[in-house]
């Protein structure tokens, strides 16, 4: 086997990681910039600091309703505490960047959840009917005004929410599987055929016509299901945000809680990096450490900030591994490196 020939750097890499214990906090950066808002504001600095971590917290604990809690009311009252960078880009803006770990220790404290960088791609097919035969997929790249607009909506919404989103290039390929007919029409098979290509982890359709271009149809694929429903662009990213925080946004239940996770078909120095490292990026992950390695199974020991329901719904989301339903009781937790 190719782990036996690697057998001795491997046991020197993970007797490095044993030493040092649980190595590093969870962290990781498929989001970049949770921590940062843009702001407008009026009188003093402080107000755009308030306003500026307000867009924060709706994006790192995924409810729209945070700022209105009045348990909150102190932690933004005391923003510029947690400011280490700032700038002000024009007269009554102003751009902050806050110290992430002191506001999610805040956040733990106050029992609300937190969102880590880890989160779910979307694609998305919007159908428009514009009228007067004008008809379009929006597409990656600028085509027409009204197309370019309805993108630049949902890249606005998407951003204030923080989740990743793509649009479909809408090239031949893209139309030979998904016309602007399929899209509108809803043919969820063709729909997800053209999708498959993107590797994203769910699709949302809208369709959107000239009697109120702000206002439409969508239908939401992913691993949960399928859902339905209407309304403007802000309020449909709002309501897949909110769908994906209810299953990923994890909340720290007092002292942290311990599982042994057991890792198959780990058979390079690269798989062990790679499966390391997503470990440890989770947001359910408050620590990871090795406990043995076992011919091509790696035990980690995995200390979690909520309950291992959330650490599941990661695993699944990610793809890197899939359960392992060949191993024993022997361990909480089972997986297999996926080939």
């Amino acid at each position: 086997m190719l782990i036996q020939r690697i057998r001795p750097a491997l046991w020197l890499a993970l007797a490095t990681a044993f030493v040092l214990g649980f190595g590093h906090p969870a962290g990781a950066a498929s989001v970049a910039g949770l921590y940062e808002a843009e702001a407008a504001f009026e009188g003093e600095r402080e107000a755009g600091f308030r306003a500026a971590l307000a867009q924060v917290l709706v994006r790192v604990t995924g409810r729209r309703d945070v700022v209105d809690r009045p348990a909150v009311e102190p932690l933004l009252d005391d923003a510029a505490a947690y400011v280490q960078q700032f700038r002000q880009p024009g007269p009554g803006r102003l751009w902050a960047a806050f110290d992430g770990v002191a506001v999610e220790r805040e956040l733990a404290r106050l029992g609300l959840p937190v969102w880590g960088v880890e989160r779910p791609g979307t694609l998305l097919w919007i159908a428009v009917d514009a009228g007067g035969g004008e008809r379009f997929v929006v597409a990656s790249g600028d085509e027409v005004p009204a197309e370019s607009a309805i993108r630049q909506q949902v890249l606005d919404a998407a951003a204030r929410r923080g989740i990743p989103v793509v649009f479909p290039l809408m090239d031949a390929e893209d139309r030979s599987r998904a016309s602007f007919a399929e899209v509108w029409g809803g043919f969820e098979d063709s729909i997800r055929d053209a999708s498959a290509r993107y590797g994203v982890d769910a699709v949302l359709v809208g369709r959107l016509s000239a009697d109120d271009l702000g206002y439409g149809r969508w239908t939401f694929y992913g691993a949960d299901g399928v859902a339905r429903w209407s309304g403007d662009v802000g309020a449909s990213i709002d309501r897949l945000a909110d769908r994906f925080a209810a299953r990923f946004a994890v909340v720290t239940t007092g002292a942290a809680r311990e599982v042994r996770l057991a890792v198959s078909g780990v058979e390079t120095i690269a798989d062990y990096g790679r499966v390391s490292r997503f470990l440890g990026s989770l947001t359910a992950v408050e620590r990871v450490g090795v406990e043995r390695v076992e011919q091509d199974r790696i035990v980690y020991r995995i200390e979690l900030r909520g309950g291992a329901d959330a650490l599941g719904e990661a695993v699944r989301l990610d793809g890197l591994l899939r359960a392992d339903d060949t191993a024993g009781p022997e361990y909480e937790l089972n997986y297999r490196v996926a080939r």
